[in-house]
């Protein structure tokens, strides 16, 4: 079985809807915001996913340094959102 880009693009679009019903179920501000790192691994699924098995992309590594930019924002919101968390 080979991987298309309807594999990556569903696998995204699944992540970032658990991720969504993550923080639109949760009424506290910190758990709505660990959240939040769930729905940008499905965004960086999905860009890394069209970058590197789009047909006529010019530089197939550009998704996936964009998946590590959002894996690191994502990582210094969850620290934010422990923080939060912590002062209360």
């Amino acid at each position: 079985m080979t991987v298309t880009i309807v594999h990556a693009l569903v696998l995204g679009a699944a992540l970032a809807g658990a991720g969504l019903v993550a923080v639109a179920a949760r009424r506290d501000t910190g758990a709505m915001l660990r959240g939040l790192p769930i729905l940008a691994a499905g965004a960086a699924v999905a860009l890394a996913g069209a970058s590197r098995l789009a047909s006529a992309s010019a530089d197939p590594v550009a998704g996936q340094e964009l998946a590590v930019l959002v894996a690191l924002g994502s990582a210094a919101l969850l620290g934010v959102a422990v923080l939060a968390r912590g002062l209360r």
